[in-house]
C-alpha cells in the first residue's frame, strides 16, 4: 500500500501537465474574438462573440473568415503583404463570409471579377451590402486569413 502512495505524486503531477499542454494546444489553435462593425449584419452584430479556428483548414463556400484589413488604396489592397501572423493585436481583424474559393467563377461585383479565383486566393463579402470587402479590393490572399469561424459564444 505505501508503494501505491509514492506512485499518486507522478500520477498527478504527469496529469496537470497533460492538462497544461492540451490548454496551451487549445490556446494556439483557437480564439474568441468580438466582432466591432456592421459588416456581417445581420448575421452577427457588433458586440456578438464568436470562436475562431486559426488557420485556413475548414475554408469553403459559406464559411466566415478573420482577415487582414486590405490597404485602403484598391490599387495594393493585399497585394506584396507578408502572411499575417498570430498576434491578435498586430491588426484590427475583419470578418467576412467567404463566397468562392480558388478555381470557382469570380463572381461578378467582385473587382477584377472576370475569370476563375486565383489559387491560394478567397472572396470574401460582408453580409452587409455597404461592407468594403472582394467588391472594392479583389480576392484576398490565403496569407492574410487569421482563421475560420466555429461558432457563436
Amino acid at each position: 500500500m505505501a508503494r501505491r502512495g509514492r506512485r499518486a505524486p507522478a500520477v498527478v503531477a504527469g496529469s496537470l501537465a497533460a492538462v497544461a499542454g492540451a490548454a496551451w494546444l487549445v490556446r494556439r489553435r483557437y480564439v474568441a474574438i468580438t466582432v466591432v462593425g456592421t459588416s456581417m449584419s445581420p448575421t452577427l452584430l457588433p458586440g456578438s462573440r464568436v470562436l475562431i479556428r486559426r488557420g485556413t483548414g475548414a475554408l469553403r463556400r459559406g464559411r466566415i473568415a478573420v482577415i487582414a484589413p486590405p490597404d485602403p488604396d484598391p490599387a495594393t489592397a493585399w497585394r506584396g503583404r507578408e502572411p499575417v501572423g498570430r498576434d491578435l493585436d498586430a491588426v484590427s481583424w475583419n470578418i467576412k463570409r467567404v463566397v468562392a474559393v480558388a478555381g470557382d467563377p469570380m463572381p461578378s461585383r467582385v473587382a477584377g471579377g472576370a475569370g476563375r479565383v486565383p489559387a491560394g486566393h478567397v472572396v470574401v463579402i460582408g453580409d452587409y451590402p455597404l461592407s468594403h470587402d472582394s467588391k472594392q479590393y479583389g480576392p484576398c490572399p490565403e496569407g492574410q486569413i487569421l482563421g475560420v469561424m466555429v461558432r457563436r459564444l
